[in-house]
């Protein structure tokens, strides 16, 4: 009877969980680039880049809002213990309400947690989130897709022949903004760090009242690829634009007999 009693209220937890579930975590180069709100696919529609020193977490808009006073940074390290991480590489966090402000509230960085092993193989291996005991996800990350990324996008570094990827190591890192300056749609936090080895890859997921908010394997961020230098923005193109009319017109009545 107890059995049947704790199936159900784990079954309740789940439902409830994917039921609450309104907003994601995307994965970007840090904050004030082209693609920190994610949405800059490398991968079969899927993957961003993340900078070399930086990344961001940015909380995509939802209906009912979430807000999020804690969140765990995900790093899924390829090939352990070759790559393992000795030393936590996170140097410090900041948050931005919202994602566009260049004022930013300063975010609590936790201690590095020890490695858990990613499998490529057994049931282990169905569930990036699920091996971490964050049960309570709505998307599933497979250890196929990172592997399959990973292959693709730096050749040189994985092959399946010379280099295969055996595993993946994922180390976790508490962010707390604080009750006062919650983590919500439209917000980003920016994560400072030191180095990550090519093919790691990044999630977020927060836990607020009963809803689940993660990262996609879409919207995951990964390392080791240049980032894109930002274009200027339509606006500023206009700007341009208005101001060569304005000298076109001027030199005009200047030369006009």
């Amino acid at each position: 009877m107890k059995k049947i009693a704790a199936t159900a209220i784990v079954a309740l937890g789940l439902c409830l969980g994917g039921a609450g579930a309104s907003a994601n975590i995307f994965v970007g180069p840090g904050f004030g680039t082209s693609c920190a709100q994610g949405g800059c696919p490398l991968f079969n529609g899927s993957v961003n880049a993340i900078g070399t020193n930086s990344l961001d977490l940015y909380q995509s808009n939802a209906n009912p809002a979430v807000a999020i006073n804690g969140l765990t940074l995900i790093f899924a390290v390829p090939n352990n213990p070759a790559n393992a991480l000795a030393a936590n590489p996170v140097t410090g966090a900041q948050l931005h309400t919202p994602s566009t402000n260049s004022s930013s509230t300063a975010v609590t960085v936790g201690a590095l947690s020890p490695e858990t092993l990613f499998p490529s193989t057994g049931p282990a291996s169905h569930d990036l989130y699920g091996a971490l005991g964050l049960t309570l996800s709505t998307d599933l990350i497979m250890f196929t897709p990172l592997q399959s990324a990973d292959y693709a996008l730096f050749p040189s570094t994985y092959n399946p022949t010379t280099n295969p990827i055996a595993n993946f190591s994922l180390y976790t890192i508490n962010l707390a903004t604080g009750t006062n300056t919650p983590f919500g749609p439209n917000d980003l936090i920016d994560v400072d760090f030191t180095s990550l080895p090519v093919g790691s890859f990044v999630f977020g997921y927060g836990l607020p009242s009963l809803s689940v908010t993660d990262t996609p394997f879409a919207e995951a961020g990964v390392s080791g690829v240049a980032v894109a230098v930002p274009e200027p923005t339509s606006l500023a193109l206009l700007a341009m634009a208005i101001a060569g009319l304005g000298l076109g017109i001027r030199r005009a009545k200047l030369t006009t007999p």
